[in-house]
C-alpha cells in the first residue's frame, strides 16, 4: 500500500476475546488501517478496552458507531447469535463488513445475510484467520504443486489451555448460542480442510463428550469429495497444541501452527526415528530461528495471521476487489458444523447436504 494513501477507517463492534486478543492488537500493526470507533453494550468493558487501545470514539450501540464520519469498514465481533442482526445493519449502512466466524448459526440466517450483502455497496468477508497463517499458506502451495502426490487424508487437531470456567461467557458453553468446540472452534478446521485441499466435505461423523461446555472433547471424521478422508480432534482445558497433517501418495506434510519451525515435508523414504531425519529436523529449526527472532517484532505466526487477514481486507476495501474468504465460504463451513452437531447428537454419520438447517439442543 502506498504511503500516500489515507488509512481505511475501521469501527469494531464487540469487546470480547476475539477483539481484545486478536483483532485490536493486529490492527495496531497493520499500516493503512485505523480503528476510529469501538462499540459494546457493557459500558465498563467498553471503557477498559478503549482505554487500553487508545480509541477515543466509544459507542453504546451499533447505530451510534455507524454514524461516525468517514467510517468505511466495520468488524463485527459480537456473540454468534447476534451476527446476522448486527452484520445486516452494517451492510445496509453501506459499510464494508468483516464478520467473525461463524457467518450465522442457521442456514436461513446465512442466506438472509448473503442476500443483504448482494444489495449493499460494501464488500464482506468472514474471519477465518488461519487462512493467513504463514505456514498454512506455504502448505497450501506445496499441496497445490503436487509435492505430496495424490492427497489421501488430512488430519487436524487443536487443544486449548485450561481457563477459569467462571470467566467464560455463558454463550461460549452452549451449542445453540454459538459455543462449544464444534461450533466455536472446529469450524476453523472445517474451513482449513476446504482451503488446503480445494475440496468440499460430503459426510461427517462426530463424537462429543460434554463437560463445562456442550462439546468439551470432540472427535470428527469426514469424507471429502474426490475420496480423501479428514479427521479432527478438539480438547479444551489442557496443554495447548494446534497441528495439521496432510498425507499423500508421495509423502507427508506436517504443520505445527504454534511453532516457528512448524512446517516439514517428509518423502516416502523418510523414517521418523532415523538419525538423518532427526538431524534434518534440527537443521531446519536452526535455519528458521534467526528469521523467527527478527520476524514481526516477536509476534507469533498464529497472532500474525490476524494481521494477514486484515491486510488482505484493507487492500480489498481500498481497491474494490473481492476478498479471498467470502460469505459463501462461511456458509459452507457452517453446513459442515451443522452436520457435525447432528452427528454428535444422533451417533450416526450425516451427509452435509442432508444436515438440519439449524442447531438443535443436545439430547
Amino acid at each position: 500500500m502506498a504511503s500516500t494513501e489515507r488509512p481505511v477507517k475501521v469501527g469494531l463492534i464487540g469487546c470480547g476475546q476475539a477483539a481484545v486478543r486478536g483483532h485490536l492488537p493486529a490492527l495496531k500493526r497493520v499500516r493503512g488501517a485505523e480503528v476510529v470507533a469501538l462499540a459494546d453494550l457493557n459500558p465498563d468493558r467498553l471503557r477498559q478496552v478503549a482505554d487500553r487501545f487508545g480509541i477515543e470514539r466509544r459507542c453504546a450501540n451499533v447505530a451510534d458507531l455507524l454514524e461516525h464520519p468517514g467510517l468505511e469498514a466495520v468488524a463485527v465481533c459480537v456473540p454468534a447469535r447476534f451476527h446476522v442482526e448486527v452484520a445486516a445493519a452494517v451492510l445496509e449502512a453501506g459499510k464494508h463488513l468483516f464478520l467473525e466466524k461463524p457467518l450465522a448459526l442457521s442456514l436461513p440466517e446465512c442466506d438472509r445475510l448473503m442476500e443483504t450483502a448482494e444489495g449493499s455497496p460494501g464488500i464482506a468477508t468472514v474471519g477465518f484467520n488461519m487462512r493467513w497463517h504463514r505456514l498454512v499458506r506455504q502448505a497450501r502451495q506445496l499441496v497445490r504443486a503436487g509435492r505430496l502426490g495424490e492427497v489421501r487424508m488430512i488430519r487436524t487437531g487443536l487443544a486449548c489451555r485450561g481457563h477459569n470456567v467462571g470467566s467464560v461467557p455463558e454463550w461460549r458453553k452452549r451449542r445453540v448460542m454459538g459455543g462449544g468446540s464444534i461450533v466455536d472452534i472446529a469450524i476453523h478446521d472445517f474451513d482449513l480442510w476446504r482451503f488446503l485441499l480445494d475440496g468440499e466435505v460430503e459426510e461427517v461423523f462426530a463424537a462429543s463428550r460434554p463437560g463445562e461446555t456442550d462439546d468439551e472433547v470432540v472427535a470428527v471424521a469426514a469424507r471429502m469429495a474426490g475420496g480423501a478422508l479428514a479427521s479432527s480432534s478438539y480438547v479444551e482445558c489442557t496443554a495447548a497444541q494446534y497441528e495439521v497433517e496432510v498425507f499423500g501418495s508421495a509423502g507427508r506434510l506436517a504443520l505445527a501452527c504454534y511453532r516457528f519451525d512448524g512446517l516439514r515435508v517428509f518423502p516416502l523414504s523418510s523414517s521418523p526415528g532415523d538419525p538423518l531425519t532427526r538431524l534434518r529436523g534440527a537443521a531446519h529449526t536452526l535455519k528458521e530461528l534467526p528469521r523467527a527472532l527478527l520476524r514481526r517484532g516477536g509476534v507469533s505466526d498464529y497472532n500474525a495471521s490476524f494481521q494477514g487477514e486484515w491486510r488482505h481486507f484493507r487492500d480489498a476495501v481500498r481497491h474494490g476487489t473481492m476478498p479471498e474468504c467470502t460469505l459463501a465460504d462461511g456458509r459452507r463451513a457452517q453446513e459442515i458444523v451443522l452436520a457435525a452437531v447432528e452427528s454428535a447428537s444422533t451417533g450416526r454419520p450425516v451427509k452435509v447436504a442432508e444436515a438440519p438447517g439449524e442447531i438443535r439442543p443436545p439430547g
